[in-house]
């Protein structure tokens, strides 16, 4: 299987969606659009084809800069980038061989991004991801639709033929395309649980065993690095992925033995939506990367750029505040180990094992009082000492048969979400019966699709 080393060294990197529904950017005809992601636009509202084909005209986003894009992940912590290549809309962000439907033979932009994009993750060091619709795909040429939100007199299911037609001739062309033009070091395939209480699974009536492994096999055939998650069939993925994907923002409480990943927005929308306002915190965002952190996960944080090809100032702001806090705090996340005590009330821990029987525990501090005292339970040392990584400022520690307590300082009334580095010689520690901290391998329930 390939190497999910720096996968797991990463911890954070960045999401982005952006194509021809960047454009209307959720409202449509002089009205918000029903569906709450702009990149549903074309279902939500049941655009014909015909007509939807002709945003393409109009995408032209003069103002795009791959380096700028980049050097704002590279700010703000992030180690990997993704891209909708090809969302469920089929229009294609570079020039595929496969269909017409892309940005160089159907716009006025007629620059190939991907090209760009992957040209700035070599130059500042960020590794390349690309989102790819397998599944979905409505240009027309064979891929599945959605019942919920589509499912009309133009937009209906193909059939297994048809569906083979576009699997064949456009998915498995276009993988091969984005791994020999762009060399990425991991797909983002997305798909959900299709409703299979309603005993309606178009999802493995169509993501079949056989089709999983196949384009498995290709993506093997073709690179040595490249990384394949789970959400290739979201209910039943194959063994042979490298890494589970969460459901839409959701973020689990319990640690997997394989890598995996939550992806999460910014505010409501995936992509840039005029209407969206529903922003989430800085402080949200890094309880989020924290949270996963603590249980041995990454964050794919997502930014929906504007149609003119720039990024969003408030998405501007909370990424670079989070660049800020990971400047002082990045050991406490970047390759750091999962929490191997139990849970605590106070916020979240991550460790890192030492060489001589040291340890370090990094309580990341959120639903506490500076000044008070903290105790972790069952664990227990030779000698210990803290500090905090934002000032260096030591911390006192009393060691007992029971635990460990940390006397937080009162100076920390001024840190937002401070971390002490607890680091313990000759630790042991010894987890509850009641511990949440269950290791798991089955996917988690979730929100809506991406």
């Amino acid at each position: 299987m390939t190497s999910t080393d720096w996968f797991r060294e990463a911890r954070f990197g960045m999401f982005v969606h952006w194509g021809l529904y960047s454009t209307p950017a959720g409202v449509w005809k002089g009205k918000k659009i029903e569906h709450p992601y702009s990149e549903w636009l074309q279902a939500s509202e049941h655009i014909p084809r015909s007509e939807y084909r002709e945003l393409a005209k109009t995408f032209n986003p003069n103002k795009f800069c791959a380096d700028e894009w980049i050097r704002e992940a590279r700010d703000a912590g992030m180690k990997y980038f993704v891209i909708t290549a090809k969302h469920h809309d089929g229009f294609a962000l570079w020039p595929t061989k496969a269909s017409s439907f892309n940005v160089v033979d159907a716009t006025p932009f007629k620059r190939d991004i991907l090209k760009e994009l992957a040209e700035s993750c070599k130059k500042y060091d960020i590794k390349l991801g690309f989102y790819y619709s397998h599944w979905q795909d409505w240009e027309g040429t064979g891929g599945d639709i959605c019942t919920v939100h589509m499912e009309n007199e133009e937009y209906q299911h193909p059939s297994q033929q048809e569906f083979e037609n576009y699997w064949q001739n456009k998915c498995l062309v276009q993988i091969k395309e984005l791994i020999e033009n762009y060399d990425p070091f991991l797909f983002w395939f997305d798909s959900w649980d299709d409703y299979q209480d309603k005993g309606r699974d178009f999802t493995s009536n169509f993501l079949t065993s056989h089709r999983q492994e196949e384009l498995i096999s290709l993506i093997r055939s073709l690179s040595d690095k490249c990384l394949i998650n789970s959400r290739i069939n979201y209910s039943n993925p194959s063994k042979n992925v490298d890494f589970l994907s969460m459901m839409d923002n959701c973020f689990p409480t319990e640690k997997y033995d394989m890598p995996w990943e939550t992806s999460g927005t910014l505010n409501d929308s995936w992509a840039y939506h005029s209407l969206d306002y529903k922003w989430n915190s800085t402080q949200q965002l890094l309880k989020n990367l924290i949270n996963n952190a603590s249980f041995g996960g990454n964050y794919q944080l997502n930014v929906g750029p504007m149609p003119n090809g720039r990024f969003q100032g408030a998405a501007i702001k909370r990424l670079r505040d989070i660049g800020a806090w990971l400047s002082l705090n990045g050991e406490s996340i970047y390759g750091a180990q999962p929490n191997p005590l139990d849970s605590v009330p106070w916020g979240k821990i991550t460790s890192r094992t030492l060489p001589n029987d040291n340890s370090i525990f990094y309580l990341h501090l959120s639903e506490f009082t500076p000044g008070t005292a903290l105790f972790i339970e069952g664990l227990t040392a030779k000698s210990s000492s803290a500090i905090v990584l934002e000032s260096g400022q030591p911390v006192q520690t009393i060691i007992n048969e029971n635990g460990i307590c940390v006397l937080t300082p009162i100076e920390l009334r001024g840190c937002d979400l401070p971390v002490i580095a607890l680091e313990v010689v000759g630790g042991s520690f010894k987890k509850s019966e009641s511990s949440h901290n269950r290791m798991q391998q089955t996917l988690v329930p979730g929100a809506s699709d991406v």
